[in-house]
């Protein structure tokens, strides 16, 4: 939730300006400034941060069906721990974005008719290949997670499950996100070989790729669990007709989770 959110807010505040000619001054006043790589360190460590989420999302619903020793384990670790887990590669990540990388620069580009953020070309494949690296690994562990996952549901009844097809319908949707983000990826460290007008063509609609990643997790969560619907929207509003066509059980307990 915290690379979610923060992503977001962090993208309109230097993203979006981009587009517009009357921001160009304040964008222009931030070269020389460490803010710009400060922004582009704190993007690379949510990018990270939310592919590595995923991921352990993805092994954590495999292990929650096929292991109940390691589920119990897991069950055991304090949210300091997952933390820590979590939050450390990114963060590496970002400070060698922030510390070790020449600093990036606001140039308007007659190519794209816009103002970009421009970075040395060694260091955009170097983040290219960490980000393809990291979501193409995240994509492949997740897949096999989710073979797995879908070959031992297979052989239950559905009746033992089917309060969970919400939980593993909404991790499927992040999955296919952090396919997406790896071809976006995939594509951008190619692009800044062969064609750099490409690259910044391909930047200019980096939302398309970085925003569902962000934004449909609490949208699934809103359309899959009652209990958050009603949280959320309250007790008339999350059973008018309008949200009556989506599932209407509630979030089973942690402890009878099967996926």
């Amino acid at each position: 939730a915290i690379f979610d959110i923060s992503y977001v807010i962090v993208f309109f505040v230097f993203e979006i300006p981009q587009d517009w000619p009357g921001m160009y001054e304040y964008l222009l006043s931030l070269n020389g400034t460490r803010w710009v790589q400060l922004y582009l360190a704190y993007i690379f460590t949510c990018v990270n941060g939310q592919v590595l989420g995923i991921t352990l999302n993805s092994l954590g619903r495999v292990v929650t069906i096929r292991s109940s020793i390691i589920l119990q384990s897991v069950d055991r670790l304090s949210h300091v721990k997952v933390a820590i887990v979590h939050f450390t590669p990114p963060i590496i990540f970002g400070l060698f974005v922030f510390f070790g990388e020449t600093p990036s620069r606001f140039e308007f580009l007659p190519s794209v008719n816009r103002m970009m953020r421009v970075t040395d070309p060694e260091y955009v494949r170097i983040n290219s290949i960490v980000c393809t690296t990291a979501s193409t690994s995240g994509a492949l562990i997740s897949s096999i997670c989710y073979v797995l996952i879908f070959r031992t549901l297979s052989r239950r009844p559905f009746r033992s499950w089917k309060k969970e097809v919400s939980v593993l319908v909404t991790s499927f949707i992040l999955f296919l996100c952090l396919c997406s983000v790896a071809v976006y990826f995939l594509c951008n460290g190619l692009f800044s070989v062969i064609n750099r007008d490409a690259m910044f063509f391909l930047r200019k609609h980096t939302y398309a790729f970085s925003f569902p990643i962000s934004l449909l997790n609490p949208w699934c969560l809103l359309l899959t669990s009652v209990d958050i619907r009603r949280d959320v929207l309250g007790k008339i509003v999350s059973r008018t007709t309008v949200v009556r066509f989506v599932p209407s059980d509630s979030t089973p307990q942690r402890v009878n989770s099967t996926v």
